[in-house]
């Protein structure tokens, strides 16, 4: 059970690491320099990883994917998507035969702290399990720009894939990933746009 002090701890992530057979214990230390340091990593290596994702997208069978979809390949670039093929996604166990589509979460600040994956392919190709994938860790926002750009009204929307629909009509739109983290001072009219799924 964490306490109030577990808030200030880290533990390095190598220590969980374990040989079959053997067995640590992996105590949590103060959050330092270092522990900063494995953080900013973390963050460039999704950066990293995100940049991949992006370049693969022209000529993909992602960029095939969009155009069914009605969705113009430079918006997408625009919005930082990209596209990982089979095999590539970090998350293995939920890889999916047809590759994902990558959608970068996103605070409003700009900072990138998770990628979701949209399974490729139609809803009878994909199963429902299979065609959702965030990465462990925080969620955010996609396109969060649009929550600090103005005050035209917002176009709230649950998911990546339904604001390609709301970009053709509107150009402040957002897709969230749940409601963490949500504040009424980034908008004065708001407009959902949800699905019936």
């Amino acid at each position: 059970m964490a306490d109030a002090s577990s808030a200030r701890t880290w533990c390095h992530p190598e220590a969980l690491r374990q040989p079959r057979g053997a067995v640590w214990l992996a105590r949590a230390v103060p959050m330092g320099a270092a522990a900063r340091r494995w953080r900013a990593g973390a963050r460039l290596e999704l950066a990293e990883q995100l940049a991949a994702f992006q370049a693969a997208l022209p000529g993909s069978r992602g960029e095939a994917y969009l155009r069914q979809r009605g969705m113009p390949l430079a918006l997408a670039q625009q919005l930082g998507v990209g596209y990982a093929a089979p095999g590539t996604w970090p998350h293995a166990a939920r890889d999916w035969r047809g590759g994902r589509m990558v959608f970068p979460h996103t605070t409003p600040d700009g900072r990138l702290v998770n990628l979701y994956g949209r399974a490729v392919g139609t809803a009878e190709q994909v199963p429902k399990a299979k065609r959702h994938d965030h990465l462990p860790g925080e969620k955010a926002y996609f396109n969060a720009a649009a929550l600090q750009a103005g005050a035209s009204p917002l176009w709230v929307c649950e998911g990546a894939l339904m604001p390609w629909r709301c970009w053709r009509r509107v150009s402040r739109v957002v897709a969230i990933f749940g409601v963490q983290g949500w504040r009424w001072a980034w908008v004065r009219e708001l407009v959902f746009a949800l699905d019936g799924g």
